[in-house]
């Protein structure tokens, strides 16, 4: 009985409403289903989020970003919540960085879409590890020990290339209380 409840309910709904809470999104494999769980990775399914905001970002757009350091003293770049909201779009899960002219593609985890925003690794076309190299080359330091040991804030500049997908990356640095990009 309860049931024929459940379908009377159900059949009772406009069609939109009633096909759109079928669907379900497997959260590993991204496969639409029906089933509470995904039939092929066997991971618990959810309804689909609406779609953002695209990022608002338009080519030749600069911003500055800091070194990020973790406790095991790996080290990343680290854009602010705003920036990333502004220039990366959730839609995205891997940008094209030029690091001093060589293409490489930096995955966005979803690590990325917390506090802090973190790029962690960059990869070239040759598969070697790149941004771990562009910041030991320039030996780039978090804001408060490159103050610390060198008076200066050294900073990771961005520039947009094509909004959302390219950026191309080069370093500067400025003395403490300086404005960013003068």
């Amino acid at each position: 009985m309860a049931d024929t409840k459940l379908e009377m309910v159900t059949d009772s709904l406009p069609p939109l409403l009633r096909n759109a809470s079928d669907m379900r999104v497997c959260n590993r494999c991204r496969q639409e289903t029906e089933e509470m769980f995904c039939p092929s990775c066997r991971v618990l399914t959810s309804i689909p989020r609406e779609r953002r905001e695209p990022a608002t970002s338009v080519a030749g757009e600069v911003f500055e970003c800091t070194v990020w350091q973790a406790p095991n003293r790996s080290r990343g770049i680290e854009v602010t919540t705003h920036q990333r909201d502004k220039f990366f779009s959730r839609d995205t899960d891997m940008v094209v960085l030029h690091i001093e002219g060589v293409r490489t593609i930096a995955k966005l985890g979803p690590a990325f879409w917390k506090k802090p925003a973190v790029i962690k690794k960059a990869v070239g076309e040759d598969g070697r590890e790149k941004l771990a190299k562009f910041i030991e080359k320039h030996h780039l330091l978090p804001p408060d020990q490159s103050l610390k040991e060198k008076g200066i804030v050294d900073t990771v500049v961005f520039e947009v290339a094509i909004p959302s997908e390219e950026f191309k990356i080069s370093v500067a640095e400025r003395a403490e209380g300086e404005s960013p990009l003068d």
